[in-house]
């Protein structure tokens, strides 16, 4: 999905993300990371190439960047990336106790598998995280699963077809059993 680069397009890949990984039955939990990282990634991206004042005039938005997130389903992870406009790889900041911003890259580096960041083609830099959609094993965790299913056995006995009954006395009783079922279906519903 294409977005401005402008403040209000973290929030907007927010629902992106928590739409797209709803609709793939992805579990809350990752979701919510997803999200997370999707807000950081995004908010970096705004203040490398977009407009991150709020109170921006009209006339600031002619050349305005573009930032584009994708979400790749795999068996057990989610790839998520996010690319924008300027060529300048990721850097981590130093991190001080008491400043409030600029943990975005710490938060990603800590809450996915991995992550790395590449340029495309088209120019720019695309920066990415892969997050695992299994469940953390906890501790009770410990019966290992067969390396080989089971199999039934082939049935080596006598092959006998199985009678067919016409007896028009227990197709009578059945049809009676049948219909008395949909009157009291029928005395639920008055």
């Amino acid at each position: 999905m294409t977005f401005a680069s402008l403040l209000t397009a973290v929030g907007c890949a927010r629902l992106f993300v928590k739409h797209a990984l709803h609709n793939w039955r992805i579990e809350r939990e990752h979701i919510e990371t997803a999200e997370l990282l999707a807000s950081e990634l995004v908010a970096n991206a705004v203040k490398s190439t977009g407009i991150a004042d709020p109170g921006l005039a009209y006339s600031a938005l002619k050349h305005l960047a573009l930032i584009q997130v994708r979400l790749l389903l795999f068996e057990h992870s989610v790839v998520l990336e996010v690319w924008d406009t300027d060529p300048t790889p990721p850097f981590m900041q130093e991190q001080a106790p008491d400043t409030d911003g600029s943990r975005g890259l710490l938060l990603v580096t800590t809450m996915n598998r991995r992550w790395n960041y590449y340029h495309p083609k088209s120019g720019g830099k695309a920066v990415w995280c892969e997050i695992d959609t299994l469940p953390w094993p906890t501790d009770s965790d410990t019966t290992e699963l067969p390396r080989v299913l089971p199999r039934r056995k082939r049935y080596a006995g006598p092959y006998r077809p199985t009678e067919v009954t016409r007896d028009p006395e227990l197709l009578r009783r059945v049809l009676e059993g049948l219909h008395a079922l949909d009157d009291v279906e029928e005395q639920k519903g008055d």
